[in-house]
């Protein structure tokens, strides 16, 4: 039996991506390739570089925040010249906060990233990728990942020496390639046809997919601010595969999810939402939505299609 202190965690890990990080404050974003992000795939990546373990504490105090433990395991890991961080902190109160990361804390300090999250979030999960660029050997870094709450800085923070690499040189092809092509579509019902609000969460919608795709983003309507959680679990929904926390306010709004998904059935619910409710739909829903040969929305996980109910998540972009 764990303490209350040993399930609230603080976990570093490190992983991969693109780019110097740029001083400034910004959210945590979709995938570009060239800026500090939230990771689509990292569990069961093996570490390129540095050792396992439990991190040495530095710079640490964290008062009230529980469980000051750090490990540097799945999800992440240093892969040549790109590096992944992994955070969750876990037991906070209201009040501002934020995260401030630095890439070289020890060569230059005053270059950061600030990731700010809403008052009412009391739990920060978060990946965030790195590319180093211009690497001419194998070079230790300084990486440290601070939370700032209420505007005092310098009592939760973490430091972590990462070594990386120049990437290793790919073999010239011996034969043009065939450029690979993508399609990109829509699926489910429009955000148009929310007409009523819920809170239970747990209800989402199943579906199959046929061939290998990324489900970009979906379309959701909170009726006030807070965090909006999308989780994609097996088709039991005792497995989870993966999930997404976006900072939302009022109203309509497309939001970005990423999740890279195999032929196989699954469900997405909003398990984990702060927000007082979200729309949906208690008429006209006509199950299924699909794209042929690709992906099918095959019915709710309360209510059953044949009510015409439908929750939450609509307008699924989808590439393949």
């Amino acid at each position: 039996m764990t303490t209350g202190a040993e399930r609230t965690l603080l976990r570093l890990s490190i992983l991969a991506a693109i780019a110097l990080a740029a001083c400034g404050d910004s959210g945590p974003s979709s995938l570009t390739g060239s800026s500090d992000i939230p990771s689509r795939e990292f569990a069961g990546q093996e570490l390129g570089f540095g050792s396992t373990g439990e991190l040495a504490g530095e710079d640490f105090d964290c008062a009230q925040v529980e469980a000051v433990r750090a490990r540097f395991s799945s999800p992440g890991h240093v892969d040549h010249d790109e590096v992944g961080l992994y955070v969750y902190f876990g037991g906070l109160g209201e009040g501002p906060k934020r995260l401030r990361i630095w890439w070289d804390y020890e060569n230059d300090p005053s270059r950061f990233r600030d990731f700010r999250f809403p008052a009412e979030v009391t739990e920060i999960e978060e990946v965030y990728e790195h590319r180093y660029p211009d690497l001419r050997g194998p070079t230790e870094m300084l990486v440290r990942v601070e939370l700032i709450r209420d505007g005092l800085t310098g009592n939760c923070a973490r430091n972590r020496r990462v070594l990386v690499a120049p990437p290793e040189e790919s073999p010239a092809p011996t034969a043009p390639t065939t450029p690979t092509t993508t399609s990109t579509a829509s699926v489910g019902p429009g955000i148009a046809s929310v007409d009523n609000y819920d809170f239970f969460y747990s209800e989402g919608v199943r579906f199959t997919v046929f061939t290998s795709l990324t489900i970009d983003g979906v379309a959701v309507d909170p009726s006030g601010s807070g965090t909006l959680k999308v989780n994609l679990w097996d088709d039991t929904g005792t497995t989870l595969l993966g999930s997404r926390s976006v900072a939302v306010t009022a109203g309509p709004q497309q939001i970005a999810l990423g999740f890279s998904v195999p032929p196989g059935s699954y469900l997405m619910d909003i398990d984990g939402t702060t927000v007082p409710s979200v729309g949906v739909s208690y008429n006209g829903s006509s199950f299924p939505y699909q794209i042929p040969g690709v992906i099918a929305l095959t019915d709710t996980t309360f209510g059953f299609g044949g009510f015409g109910w439908y929750y939450f998540l609509y307008d699924w972009q989808v590439t393949w």
